[in-house]
């Protein structure tokens, strides 16, 4: 079967998925034909970093802990790097920093020492990028897939995503208005509502008004209230 044929098989298989362990099945499987073990899914927004992926738990659990996402170099090469890119941890330059040296080793500790990354923008200002990993010393997939295909694949992880999650939240008396999700996004990155309307063009009155109504609809005591529980739901 060729590429693109893979490509079609996966996207296909992706669009049937109704939650998230069949969305993790797709993706293993289309790793696997390509050669890698794992994949991880990765939203940055400033420091809230979402996750989805088929590494060890306990990498998981210290990767995020520890805001490994600061000191990945894979992320921090994402920033200036163009859509699709390869990348092995014997490459990263550990010398005289401990922590850097630290992560290398825990990583290739859990199996992650190749792989190639796809990467874009998201909505305000966050970062997206799934990342196909291998256990040995060189992996690649970019020669067999371009870009264009390469963040259709990525973009159609991400939108089922949010897809399946919406199934899982969605109450059609307590849905979000498009105004009340705008404004409720500014109050999780800190905003106060005085911020947010000079942002959206809105009154400060207004922006409250939709924050109070968002409340109401989600059973929150409090914009901080209210954050949590989108953040938990997968809101935001």
């Amino acid at each position: 079967m060729i590429v693109s044929d893979h490509l079609r098989s996966f996207l296909d298989r992706l669009e049937a998925a109704c939650d998230e362990q069949m969305i993790k099945s797709a993706l293993k499987r289309f790793a696997h034909m390509h050669g890698y073990e794992r994949f991880a899914y990765l939203q940055v927004d400033g420091y809230q970093v979402k996750t989805f992926n088929s590494y060890p738990g306990l990498w998981e659990h210290d990767y995020l802990k520890s805001g490994y996402s600061t000191l990945d170099p894979v992320v921090i090469e994402s920033k200036r790097m163009r859509e699709m890119f390869e990348w092995t941890a014997d490459d990263w330059a550990v010398r005289g920093r401990s922590d850097l040296r630290r992560f290398r080793d825990e990583a290739i500790g859990h199996g992650i020492r190749s792989g190639v990354t796809i990467r874009v923008e998201g909505s305000y200002g966050s970062e997206i990028m799934l990342t196909f990993s291998s256990a040995e010393k060189k992996a690649g997939i970019s020669g067999a897939i371009d870009s264009k295909k390469a963040l259709q694949l990525l973009m159609a992880v991400h939108y089922q995503l949010r897809a399946v999650a919406a199934k899982v939240t969605f109450n059609p008396k307590r849905a979000l208005s498009p105004r009340e999700m705008l404004c409720l996004v500014w109050a999780s990155k800190g905003k106060k509502a005085e911020e947010t309307a000079k942002i959206t063009g809105i009154s400060t009155r207004t922006v409250q008004h939709y924050l109070d109504q968002a409340r109401h609809k989600l059973d929150a005591d409090s914009v901080p209230h209210l954050v949590a529980i989108a953040k938990d739901r997968g809101l935001v």
